[in-house]
């Protein structure tokens, strides 16, 4: 009889734990995709001191993906998440240290979105109905002349890709878009120099 018990509460400890789940993305029910060219810098030939770099992000709601013919509605995947988020960093050259630019408020052009700085600076593209897609941009102003550089990799596993995430309710689909984005060199880095 023990020796059934025994049995018995074996079985039920490993079907318990066999049928738990321990993949994240299952749990908090999130999707991935890849769309390039969501995310830009607006270059320009020469930059000055008093600048403005330009970071914007246009995500039409109907998107195309790789080898499929039907456009994806990402409204309707994600439950019409109100907003799209990623990050940056604009750095400049200090000796031989990288130093985080400085983006508080006095220091950048809000035009669409929202923009929260802090270790790194947190975008948010948000949805416009009139045009039927998320928008964000905004530009840092340059202080000073030296060397700058910007990049996309603070929370992205590559360093030529920028990782997108929607902000979706608990229950509903969280989207997240890897999106190249042009004029990066092989780590990852936009560098340019002010005047």
């Amino acid at each position: 009889m023990k020796r059934l018990k025994i049995i018995t509460l074996l079985i039920l400890f490993v079907t318990t734990f066999n049928s738990c789940d321990t993949n994240d993305d299952d749990f908090y029910n999130t999707e991935y995709i890849s769309i390039p060219n969501l995310v830009s810098i607006q270059t320009q030939t020469n930059y000055n001191v008093g600048d403005y770099l330009y970071v914007n992000s246009y995500i039409n709601r109907l998107l195309a993906e790789p080898n499929q013919t039907n456009l994806l509605d990402i409204r309707k995947t994600t439950n019409n998440a109100p907003s799209f988020a990623f990050s940056y960093l604009l750095e400049k050259k200090v000796g031989n240290d990288w130093i985080l630019v400085d983006a508080s408020t006095p220091n950048i052009d809000l035009d669409l979105g929202k923009f929260v700085t802090g270790g790194f600076y947190n975008a948010t593209a948000e949805f416009n109905i009139a045009n039927d897609r998320y928008e964000f941009l905004c530009g840092i102003k340059l202080p000073s002349s030296g060397q700058y550089r910007i990049s996309f990799g603070y929370n992205s596993s590559s360093t030529s890709q920028v990782e997108i995430r929607s902000n979706s309710s608990s229950e509903s689909i969280s989207l997240t878009i890897f999106s190249n984005v042009s004029n990066l060199d092989s780590e990852g880095y936009y560098n340019f120099t002010v005047n």
